[in-house]
């Protein structure tokens, strides 16, 4: 019979009120911040096995038979798997009112015959009140699926304390240079109380009859040859210590203790599964990336995966073991999984999502776990803009959140913008819960009924938009002409104020005539660029250049910033320049994604008080949380 865990369930366990997890039949890679609860389940299960063995009876054919004048009892002193200081430490609530000091864990086996059965064996663990930290109390919740469980398995004459191991490996830094020899019990032992590294020698000579098939798997992951020399079986009588030689690609053996961390790690993980033999093969792998170089974390993992009879949990906190998982294998531990009561496998697809744009899978999970917005932009410039405008605030203004609770998504561009935003939050969405979600965008070309139409849509995909008060994120700064006079003159220290801001209302101007005469290159510059993205822009379907030029002016004023695109930003900088007879700003080149970055990034240094900040970035900074609503002013009210 093959048995599997197919369900684990705790309640009022530690960091768990109440939590039900679903595991993969084979491989199951559990990641999360640091104190989320993935060792606390390893312990749970640990607990749950104390629990399983103590109420076998001596014959170990049945189980004891619950009476109300006898109990089974587990000893607190014998829990040191158990991160505790006192008894109530095992307890989520001990003041809850329907369970108090009492946990309940059930673990639920499933056979793999032709018609599989399932038996919940849970128990629940009570702390007394008349003495602490003595004993737990342990009563099966459901007696009769222990019954039937025994019954089953107990039918084709094996024991119940054979039906399932369980053993953790921690990571191994060394080894001890001193090993006696020990007998198969003693090792079972070892194994099951963590000390799994201190008879690594004892299990692989316990295989002498299939080392080389031991060897192989060794060398298979490590991509180099290893020979072990035992000793003769008859030194067990002469010796107290078991000396034992490792050869790797033909060298001269040395002993076990003298190798490296990273191989006595996969020699200690897979000579403990091939020492194993029960129906169900438990193994809590903690950390197993810790000491092993990442060229060989997934052959590790590959190899581990291709084991029968074994039913893995991994502890990792490593990007090779997650992005190499397969389908339904990986666990995000979360606040919000805790706070939902479900750990249920992360879709794989959201992987290469997250690494694509965010880079490494598992901290950027815990990011999107820990912030409070998760803002799609077009791309990273955004992030980095708005990151820098955001230290800028916190030095001039009070603030009242902080920008490290946004996390940014870069979606590419804006080219079917409305397809991302749904692909990328679905995906997102079955990773972290309970996030307010944003999309901050370019206006590019749209008219403010083009702008306010998309803006409708993406209000119904339950997200919170913003689009620049411009063409661009670069050309809010034309949305306020005092303010941009005061920046522009902030780099002109050579000439009057009034001089420059003439040199600089005569070259708006002059765009404007060119941008707005359709017989100009400038004009048809920019109508070739609107046609080039039309394709990619379904909001632009029935949208006209006509209705784009007239949209740039309003009630009779032209409005610069929705004209001023990239390109047209670096006209206006190099025509500016000619006008004043200096470069505002030092670069490399006259190429416009520098020239207009430059042009930036050296207003975001500018600012000095919350009225040099554009309108816009004002209203955006409102939306994610930092900045307090403007409060309105009451008619005779005096404003300090």
């Amino acid at each position: 019979m093959k048995l599997r865990i197919s369900s684990i369930i705790l309640k009022n366990f530690k960091t768990f009120k109440k939590v039900s997890i679903n595991p993969n039949p084979d491989f199951n890679i559990i990641i999360g911040e640091n104190s989320s609860g993935k060792s606390t389940v390893f312990e749970a299960i640990h607990l749950w096995e104390k629990c399983y063995q103590t109420y076998i009876l001596s014959s170990r054919k049945g189980f004891y038979k619950v009476k109300k004048s006898t109990n089974r009892y587990v000893n607190y002193q014998d829990l040191d798997f158990l991160r505790i200081t006192k008894d109530e430490d095992l307890f989520h609530d001990p003041k809850d009112p329907d369970l108090g000091k009492c946990a309940e864990i059930t673990v639920a086996l499933t056979s793999d015959g032709d018609i599989p059965q399932t038996w919940n064996l849970g128990f629940k663990v009570t702390c007394p009140s008349s003495i602490e930290n003595a004993f737990y109390r342990v009563q099966p919740i459901d007696e009769e699926q222990f019954t039937n469980f025994a019954t089953s398995f107990c039918s084709e004459g094996k024991f119940l304390d054979e039906a399932i191991f369980i053993y953790q490996t921690r990571p191994v830094a060394g080894v001890h240079q001193f090993e006696p020899y020990y007998n198969e019990a003693q090792i079972k032992r070892k194994i099951q109380k963590g000390s799994s590294h201190e008879v690594l020698r004892n299990k692989i000579i316990s295989k002498r009859k299939s080392i080389a098939q031991l060897e192989a798997s060794i060398s298979e992951i490590v991509e180099k040859s290893i020979k072990f020399t035992l000793p003769a079986s008859t030194r067990r009588d002469k010796d107290e210590f078991v000396h034992l030689d490792v050869s790797v690609n033909n060298s001269k053996p040395y002993d076990l203790h003298l190798q490296g961390s990273g191989f006595l790690q996969i020699v200690e993980i897979l000579a403990t599964v091939e020492f194993i033999d029960a129906p169900l093969k438990l193994l809590l792998v903690d950390e197993p990336d810790s000491h092993i170089h990442s060229k060989l974390q997934s052959n590790l993992l590959n190899y581990l995966r291709k084991i029968d009879h074994n039913q893995f949990f991994v502890i990792s906190h490593n990007d090779q073991f997650v992005t190499n998982a397969g389908e339904g294998e990986v666990f995000f531990m979360s606040e919000s999984a805790k706070a939902e009561g479900k750990l249920e496998a992360i879709d794989g697809s959201g992987f290469d999502i997250i690494k694509n744009a965010l880079g490494g899978v598992i901290l950027s999970l815990e990011r999107l776990n820990q912030a409070k917005h998760i803002a799609f932009v077009e791309g990273k410039d955004d992030a980095s803009y708005l990151l820098k405008i955001n230290q800028k605030i916190k030095q001039i203004h009070p603030v009242r959140g902080c920008l490290t609770n946004v996390t940014f998504f870069p979606l590419r561009g804006k080219d079917n913008i409305v397809q991302k935003i749904e692909y990328n939050k679905r995906t997102l969405s079955s990773l972290v819960k309970g996030k307010v979600w944003n999309v901050i965008f370019d206006k590019d070309f749209s008219t403010p009924v083009i702008d306010e139409s998309l803006k409708r849509i993406i209000r119904g995909k339950n997200c919170k938009p913003h689009s620049h008060d411009g063409y661009c994120i670069e050309s809010v700064i034309f949305t306020d002409l005092e303010i941009l006079k005061r920046y522009i003159c902030s780099l002109v220290d050579f000439l009057p104020h009034g001089e420059t801001e003439g040199y600089l209302i005569q070259v708006l101007q002059q765009i404007q005539n060119d941008i707005c005469d359709i017989n100009q290159p400038l004009s048809q510059s920019v109508e070739e660029r609107f046609k080039g993205q039309k394709n990619n822009r379904p909001e632009f379907e029935n949208l006209q250049f006509t209705d784009v030029v007239r949209s740039w002016i309003e009630n009779g004023t032209f409005k610069a910033e929705r004209v001023m695109s990239k390109p047209i930003i670096r006209d206006f900088v190099l025509q500016l320049e000619d006008l004043l007879g200096i470069s505002l700003f030092l670069r490399e080149s006259n190429n416009d994604e520098e020239v207009s970055s430059k042009l930036f990034i050296n207003y975001i240094n500018f600012i000095n008080h919350i009225d040099d900040v554009a309108p816009s970035l004002v209203s955006l900074f409102i939306q994610l949380g930092v900045l307090d609503e403007p409060q309105p002013v009451v008619e005779g009210e005096l404003v300090a």
